[in-house]
């Protein structure tokens, strides 16, 4: 994005909330945390969720997050163990339909859950960023290139979506039975099933994108959202305006526009796509529920919650 994106802005925020607390610790123990010094100005501070969460992603019936001090916790539907997380730090983490994988503050990625495909089963090496889809994962690593394990086929028929393009990634999103990812020079690839023309992205530029079940959509410079795909419930369709980022389900989308509200568009079956009001930092649609993560550090979700997947801790 050409913008400080929300990420960043949580990220900041946390810093800041540290570092200032170590500051009043070190000079001035005996004063009242709500007092300000004398002659200086009371400022509102964003009051942060207690060892809230930096970052959320929406699974199939589960969903996991990172909080504040790096563990992960994933909360809804463990019968294969997708919520049982290892211990440790991680920066990032994505879950995928009965799986969740995550990078490690040392760049290796681990992975838990099912792995009946070998979904679950990363690489050696060093990543920057995974995505976990239905039976298949890919990351990019350190280099740009991206590396995908699992499945690489649907119903006994080849279909490609764990073996990637040449060349170099900033992002790399897994989706149902297919996989795009935005190389350096902002175009999109995709790979994979492509029978609803989800994997056939249109020409132009785009800051990031994100596969859903049979539909894509990403960001384009100019803020606005383009998708490709199937349109069955209007999930291909987004709405105008500007969005800082968005993310694909497994039939409908969720974005957060530049002042931090959310807009979602495609199925709404069980109210997934029916955000709450207030700001958001960032969003994640899962299979039929999204969960996002607000500028305090909590997260809300809504959406089909048989499983407790959108009862955030």
């Amino acid at each position: 994005m050409g913008r400080l994106g929300r990420f960043n802005l949580l990220a900041l925020i946390v810093l800041a909330v540290i570092v200032a607390a170590l500051v009043a610790c070190g000079n001035e123990t005996t004063r009242s945390n709500n007092t300000p010094a004398e002659g200086a100005t009371a400022v509102d501070t964003p009051q942060l969720a207690i060892n809230g969460f930096i970052s959320v992603s929406a699974g199939g019936a589960h969903t996991c997050g990172v909080r504040v001090d790096g563990a992960v916790e994933c909360w809804g539907d463990d019968s294969l163990g997708q919520t049982t997380a290892p211990h440790g730090a991680f920066v990032s983490v994505s879950a995928g339909a009965a799986h969740a994988c995550g990078v490690r503050t040392d760049g290796t990625v681990a992975c838990w859950g099912d792995d009946g495909s070998s979904q679950a089963s990363p690489p050696d090496g060093r990543f920057v960023s995974v995505n976990a889809g239905e039976l298949h994962t890919c990351g990019v690593r350190l280099d740009g290139s991206v590396a995908c394990w699992g499945s690489n086929e649907w119903q006994g028929n080849y279909t490609g979506q764990a073996t990637p393009g040449d060349g170099a990634f900033v992002s790399v999103s897994a989706g149902w039975i297919h996989t795009c990812g935005v190389r350096l020079d902002g175009s999109v690839a995709c790979w994979g099933w492509n029978e609803g023309g989800q994997a056939t992205p249109p020409d132009g530029e785009f800051s990031s994108v994100a596969a859903g079940g049979a539909h894509t959509c990403g960001v384009r410079p100019d803020a606005s959202v383009a998708c490709w795909g199937w349109d069955n419930d209007g999930q291909a369709t987004p709405p105008d305006g500007e969005f800082s980022s968005v993310s694909a389900g497994a039939v409908h989308n969720c974005g957060v526009r530049p002042d931090g509200s959310v807009a979602c568009w495609g199925a709404d079956l069980d109210g997934q796509a029916t955000a709450p009001d207030g700001e958001f930092a960032s969003v994640s649609a899962g299979g039929d529920h999204t969960c996002g993560v607000r500028p305090d550090a909590s997260v809300a979700c809504w959406g089909w919650n048989d499983y407790g997947q959108a009862t955030p801790p």
